[in-house]
């Protein structure tokens, strides 16, 4: 019996507009279901816990960054 599971990608932009590089998280709450595996990524990242991660990065001056993920949820 094989297990149900859905695949989501998921694409957030951060922009600085400041006149200096700050260093943001991206927090993301894996709210579909309790069984998820990051199957690819754009950045490191951190487990929280059970349904959070974070991604933390640097934005240079006026510049942007795009955090991509794809998760996959199994149950």
């Amino acid at each position: 019996n094989d297990a149900d599971w859905m695949d989501e990608t998921i694409e957030i932009k951060v922009r600085n507009h400041k006149d200096e590089a700050v260093e943001v998280i991206v927090k993301e709450n894996l709210y579909r279901w309790v069984n998820w595996e990051i199957t690819q990524k754009s950045h490191p990242f951190e487990k929280q816990d059970a349904r959070t991660v974070h991604f933390p990065v640097r934005v240079e001056p006026d510049g942007e960054v795009v955090v991509r993920y794809k998760v996959r949820y199994t149950w």
